[in-house]
């Protein structure tokens, strides 16, 4: 019984993960900050690594870069292996150091999201040699750095009742 629940939820995850997709990629549904929108997705990854541990934070993880990679422009993989990275250093810390809370899920997001905008930044911006990095840096990385964050609450709720939810009836 324990596995279909655990099934149900992770079904669950991939619906949440799909929704949210389409949700950043129609045009005008988010507002946007200086023509910047948050990954909304990319909380949801962390919240999903921090709720279930590495291995599914991992995989996951790696879901939601395939996502990221297909709706972006450029090369292809560069959000999977982040992403499969940060899942997986989400879910192990997690489940040895923390313990779960909107604080301590906020701290990771903060955390994670800034490491995958300043590898973005650094990788698809800084080591190309465009100008203008300073311009760039401030009004499109750390808008949309502050833009994620400032969502992340409202993943961390929908998240938490979803896995607290299924859990409990395993």
């Amino acid at each position: 019984m324990s596995s279909l629940y655990k099934c149900v939820r992770f079904f669950a995850y991939i619906l949440e993960i799909i929704t949210f997709f389409i949700v950043e990629q129609v045009p005008n549904l988010i507002p946007s900050i200086n023509n910047v929108k948050p990954i909304i997705l990319l909380p949801i990854a962390i919240m999903i690594a921090l709720f279930e541990g590495q291995k599914v934070g991992l995989v996951f993880g790696f879901v939601v870069g395939l996502f990221l990679d297909v709706g972006a422009v450029g090369v292809i993989g560069f959000n999977s292996a982040v992403m499969t990275c940060l899942g997986f250093l989400v879910g192990n810390t997690a489940q040895k150091i923390i313990k779960f809370n909107l604080i301590t899920s906020i701290a990771f997001v903060i955390a994670f999201t800034s490491a995958f905008y300043m590898l973005h930044f650094v990788f698809k911006f800084l080591l190309h040699g465009y100008s203008d990095i300073a311009y760039t840096f401030l009004n499109h990385y750390i808008i949309g750095m502050f833009y994620t964050v400032a969502i992340s609450p409202i993943v961390y709720f929908f998240n938490k009742a979803l896995a607290v939810n299924i859990k409990s009836r395993e």
